[in-house]
């Protein structure tokens, strides 16, 4: 590499500090409470995401909550009112039934095409034709 010496036999002084470094034990108090300190803010952080989401998640869970309740009370009140038409529809249904059954049959209306037939009431006369008839015949006489 670029700015090394060749001699890689002969150790610089840089490298004789690193070296020296590297056999020390790193047992010092406050590179163990920077590491820790760095591990809490850490934990820390994932924590507070994590309470970022359940937040989060609570409240689509309440607002989808919400909306599932108006739904319901909306299909409630039209089941309400679906049945409330059913129960309209059944009693216009009866009326139309009682009134046909007040009406005459095609038996009943034979019968009296039959008497009509009969009695022929073309041929009938209004009272008002019998008395002129009447007071003619008698003016007559």
């Amino acid at each position: 590499m670029e700015g090394e010496t060749e001699f890689e036999s002969f150790p610089s002084a840089e490298k004789e500090k690193k070296d020296k470094k590297k056999e020390q034990p790193t047992n010092n108090i406050s590179d163990y409470f920077i590491q820790l300190s760095r591990r809490i803010k850490v934990l820390e952080e994932s924590t507070n995401n994590l309470r970022r989401k359940l937040l989060v998640n609570e409240q689509n869970d309440f607002s989808r909550h919400k909306k599932i309740l108006l739904e319901e009370k909306a299909t409630l009140s039209e089941i309400n009112e679906l049945k409330k038409e059913i129960e309209n529809i059944k009693r216009t249904i009866n009326e139309v039934i009682s009134e046909l059954r007040n009406n005459a049959t095609k038996e009943d209306v034979e019968v009296l095409k039959k008497y009509i037939d009969m009695w022929n009431p073309i041929n009938f006369v209004t009272e008002q034709t019998v008395e002129k008839i009447i007071n003619e015949k008698l003016s007559k006489q």
